[in-house]
């Protein structure tokens, strides 16, 4: 028997991985629209399906974009493939203190 995964499932297991992975370094994780500071909202099929979800993880210093890179998308595939997801995640990384973390906190839902 197949079990059904919710976009509800695999949000709260990223959450969980990422907090694993960064604990006190982690200041938050948000569902973003695929163009952040634009009005539009995600972009869907033909059908009116969400095509992909987009996670903001915030972190707080010490930050270097390229070295948060690898890990960030490392965990989002894992689970991706863990629950053989079909809806794609675009993983994205900011610092606290950028526009990027400003803009999820404003329009971002949190995981």
């Amino acid at each position: 028997m197949q079990v059904t995964r919710t976009p509800a499932d695999v949000l709260a297991t990223l959450s969980r991985r990422y907090r694993e992975h960064y604990g006190d370094r982690l200041v938050g994780i948000y569902a973003v629209p695929e163009f952040p500071f634009s009005d539009e909202g995600p972009e869907e099929t033909e059908d009116d399906d969400v095509r992909a979800i987009e996670i903001l993880v915030i972190l707080q210093g010490p930050y270097d974009h390229f070295e948060e890179t690898d890990p960030v998308v490392d965990i989002a595939m894992d689970v991706t493939e863990e629950y053989d997801w079909w809806t794609g995640i675009f993983a994205r990384h900011a610092a606290r203190d950028s526009d990027r973390a400003e803009g999820a906190e404003c329009k971002g839902i949190v995981v």
